[in-house]
Parts: structure tokens; sequence; C-alpha cells
């Protein structure tokens, strides 16, 4: 079969994504006076974890609209005592001073903050030593994106959506000279040309059997970005925790175990106390639980109680366990979780008599491709990478409040830096593109051989059972070899033996995807002999302080190579 045509767009600045941190880059680089086109791989403001995120408490933390005692420093603090070893000073220190300003840059769009009195509503989060955090009713990513799109359609961005990226192109120096999409729709592949492309393709997700996302986020830009050779950081580590994953999905903060929920397997039975040490109560437990999942404290067991229940096959028809908060009283599930229960009873679940199918589910990636400075620049010249794809400003723990922060700070100095990266390329004579003719060429290989959309569908579940058993909550060197080698054969399966059809295409690449950047994930748990936060290696139970750093891993000739990082 011939590969699909392919059309041609130019842009100054290409954004890949679209959740907070990508629409914040593609503002703020059309607002500089660039020709900007972002590039979504869902239906526009409606794929990504920004999007889809929720929680009682999902916020974005910034210093300065609360207590007066409270300042840019101490969020610095927070941060650094969170994730130290693990992050990059300056770039935190960014984050912390910056933050203010783009919440401020948010309310100046109508972003419509939970108030409280005279000011804002404020939250103090994990890991933070005040409330600083500001939400919009636990669906704060949402409102982010929608504010943030409304100004970036008016300002003139172009949104080409349902494109996939498919490939990164380099010039013959080797910087980035645009992308290589795909859009199923129309079964076309399309050159970008650009100059500066900005990733913002989010995280792993749909690796995962339960997950707190949309299911279009296969780790591309992981993947590819390791393809070209780009430095990845911190991607041993990442956020778990109680969810409800069915038939909706939302997360469970540490709020809702101050009710202490009643936890009952497939069987009826409530089973946390068989999973406690004589000296450990389940009072202690649930005061103790937050979000994410952490080993550092008691309320691992809850995590390790629920997962494995459902490992023993004790588990819910969605893989699962059950919550039932029938034990609670109306005025204290109206007090404590007013948004959950407004959120659940809208689409007709009653959080204080149904029972609650409950998993431990996939939320965040704390590790990424590693940004080398403040402007989100990677460690391929014109090539930005933000949001969840970044690695740099997360530990194995960071405050609560980071991330929405992390996307609007480092978003907006991206979308800065690409604009301007433009203009300057624009002054000069281009390099002619290196490396289109040879991902054509795969794409033609891939297109030459017999489709198999069950095979691949087949593969596609292997690799989610095995990360979800071997990579989410309970981990071991004999669980993470098994599972690498699932993920490698299924790359070999695709590389020599899956076809694909135009129709097929983005399934068969997002399988690719999926399996190398569970591989890379994989190998960063293996190589981490410890336990630390949410790293929880039953061979290593203990944490290591000589480990206290991080590891960088880039591609070798015989696959991933790690290496120390001291930041």
């Amino acid at each position: 079969m011939r590969i699909p045509n392919v059309v041609k767009r130019s842009a100054d600045v290409l954004v890949v994504g679209g959740g907070g941190a990508a629409s914040r880059a593609a503002l703020s680089a059309r607002q500089r006076g660039a020709d900007v086109r972002l590039l979504t791989k869902a239906a526009f403001q409606a794929g990504g974890s920004t999007v889809h995120g929720a929680s009682e408490i999902m916020s974005m933390g910034a210093a300065g609209f609360g207590v007066a005692d409270d300042s840019r420093q101490k969020h610095f603090d927070d941060t650094m005592r969170a994730g130290r070893g693990f992050i990059d000073e300056p770039l935190v220190r960014v984050l912390a001073e910056e933050a203010p300003d783009r919440i401020r840059d948010l309310m100046a769009l109508n972003v419509p903050f939970d108030q409280e009195g005279v000011g804002p509503k404020l939250i103090k989060s994990d890991f933070g030593s005040h409330a600083r955090a500001l939400g919009v009713g636990g669906r704060t990513g949402k409102a982010f994106v929608q504010a943030l799109s409304r100004e970036l359609l008016r300002a003139g961005v172009q949104v080409d959506e349902g494109i996939a990226l498919v490939d990164l192109i380099r010039d013959t120096h080797g910087s980035v000279a645009g992308v290589l999409g795909y859009d199923a729709k129309s079964r076309t592949l399309v050159h970008y040309d650009a100059p500066s492309v900005v990733l913002g393709t989010g995280g792993l997700h749909s690796a995962f059997e339960l997950q707190v996302s949309t299911a279009e986020m296969t780790g591309d830009g992981q993947a590819i970005c390791y393809r070209h050779g780009a430095e990845l950081v911190n991607l041993e580590f990442h956020q778990v925790g109680p969810a409800l994953v069915h038939p909706y999905v939302q997360l469970f903060s540490g709020s809702s175990f101050r009710l202490r929920p009643r936890l009952l397997n497939s069987q009826g039975r409530e089973f946390l106390r068989d999973y406690l040490p004589p000296d450990i109560d389940a009072h202690t437990v649930y005061e103790e639980k937050g979000f994410p999942f952490t080993a550092t404290n008691v309320s691992r067991y809850i995590d390790i109680a629920m997962a494995h229940e459902v490992r023993e096959g004790r588990g819910s028809p969605h893989g699962g366990v059950f919550f039932s908060f029938a034990n609670v009283s109306a005025d204290a599930l109206a007090r404590v979780l007013p948004n959950t229960m407004n959120w659940l009873g809208d689409r007709g679940i009653d959080l204080a008599r149904d029972m609650l199918e409950v998993g431990v589910a996939f939320q965040c990636m704390n590790g990424g491709v590693r940004m080398t400075d403040a402007n989100a620049q990677s460690t391929v010249p014109g090539l930005f990478v933000i949001g969840e794809l970044a690695g740099g400003v997360r530990g194995p723990d960071r405050p609560g409040g980071n991330s929405l922060a992390e996307g609007q700070v480092f978003g907006h100095r991206s979308g800065v830096a690409a604009a301007q990266r433009a203009l300057r390329v624009a002054r000069k004579a281009r390099a002619l593109p290196a490396t289109l003719e040879g991902t054509l060429q795969d794409l033609g290989g891939l297109l030459a051989r017999k489709p198999a959309s069950a095979h691949v569908a087949a593969l596609t579940a292997d690799v989610r059972r095995v990360m979800q058993r071997e990579c989410l909550v309970e981990k071991s060197a004999d669980g993470l070899r098994a599972a690498l080698r699932t993920v490698r054969a299924v790359q070999v399966e695709i590389a020599e033996r899956i076809g694909a059809t135009p129709d097929t295409l983005l399934d068969t690449l997002g399988l690719c995807n999926m399996a190398q950047a569970s591989e890379l994930v994989l190998s960063a748990c293996l190589n981490r002999d410890e336990t630390r936060s949410a790293h929880y290696r039953l061979d290593y139970p203990e944490t290591n302080p000589s480990l206290a750093h991080s590891y960088i891993l880039r591609r070798g000739d015989g696959g991933p190579v790690l290496r120390r990082l001291d930041y």
C-alpha cells in the first residue's frame, strides 16, 4: 500500500498538545507576534489530563493571594524540600517566582476561581506549608483550558485538531525543522514546517488499565523525543492513587479518607485490617492518607491493600474494589466533599448511598524530557518541552498545585522563547530538512505489510495489563523484567510483522510509542534499587540515602542508557 498523501503547512511556532501548558504556550507565542499553529490529537479542548483531571481540591499553587506570612520563597522552599536532589533549583525558583503572575493572567481571562469572603478560596495541599492553591470547583484544569482557548482563538492561533504526532523533523544541522503529523479523518500525512516546536503531549496514561485521563495519551512525546536523542529524567517516579474508575473517573483526595469510608472486596468483606501490622490501627492509616500514594508513611497500606486484593482476584468488575460512604453522615459529606458530591450527583450517583468502584489509578508522570533551561528548551535544539512531558521540576514528591503551576509558567516561557527563536531563524537561511524521507520510508514499510488490527488491540491490552500489575504500586525486579520482556516483544512484533492501513495507522503508531515509552519507565524503575515515595520496591523496601539523586536516560546503541545526574 502506498504512503498516504502528504500535504505541507508552515508556521513560525508549532505547539503540539491540547492541555493547559500547550494552550498557554500557543497564546504566549502568538502574543509575541509569531504565526502559531496548535495541533491537538483529540478534539480541541477535549483531550489531556488538564481537561479531564478532577478531584475535590484540584488547584494551582501560587503565593501572594493568602496569608501575609506566605511568600514565593516559601513556595520555593516547600518544592525543594519535597524534591531536593531530584529537581533543578533554578527552574524551581522561576516556578515559584512567576506562578502568581500566571494566576493574574488567568484572572484577567475571567477564570472563575472559587471565592471565600473577600478573596479567592485557598487550599493547603500535600507538602505545602501554607494554603496557597486556587481552584475552580475541583475542575480547575478544564476552566484554564476553556479560558485560554477562547483567547488564543481570538488572537489568531490556527488550531488543527485530530492531528497525531508521527515524528519530529530535523534539519541538516540537527535542529528541529517541524513535525510530521497524521490526520486520521482525512487519511493525510501533514508536513508542518517550523523553526520552533513546543511539545506538550502529556503523559503515559494509556499504558495502564486504570488511569484518570483520556486514551489518546500513549507516550508519543516521550518515545519520539527518546528516538531523537533527547535526555529524559526521573522516569521511575509517577503519581498513582485511589480514584473512582466506573462509570466515571474522579480522584479521591486525602480529605475523602478522613471520613473513613469502608473498603470492601468483591466478596463484600472489609479487607484493610488484613494488611496492617499489629502495631498500626486503621484510624492512623486513614488520618495519614493523602494523594498520591507514598511509601513514606503508613497510609501506604490503603493503596497496597487495594492493589493486592485486585491482584488476588477479589476486585470489582472494572479492576478496583468497593468504597462505601454509607457510614458517613450527609452533613459530613457535604462539608468535606462538596465538589465530589455535587459532581457525582449531577451524574446520578449518590455518594451517601451508592457502592463505588474505586481502583488505584495512574495520575501523572513526575519525570519526562529534561528541560535544560528556564525556557523549557530540551537537549534537541529548537525543541521545547512543557507540561507532563517535561522533566526537571518534579521529583519523587512535589507540593499539590504545582502541576498546573508548571504548565502555566513554563508554557508561557516556552511560547515566548519559541517565538523569539523563530524570528531569529527567519533572518537567516534555513537548513534543509534531513529526516523526513527516512520517516516516510518507515511508514511505507509499515503500510506495505499485512494489517492486523485485532492483533494490535491484543498487544495493547498486554502492555496495559503488565504495566498495571508490575509498574503501578508494588514493584520488584522479577516483575519489572517480565514487563520489559512483554513491551520489548511488542516493539519487535510491530517492527517485523505487523502492518497497518490508513484506518489503523493511528492505533499502530500509538501502540509502538506506548510500548517504547513503557520500556523507558520500566528501565528506570528497575535501575532504582530502593523504595522512595511512590517508587515502592518489594525487594528493596528501604530508602537508600546514597541514591538521593536523579538519573538521566537516553538512547544508546543497545537500548536505554542511564547515568547519574546531580542537580
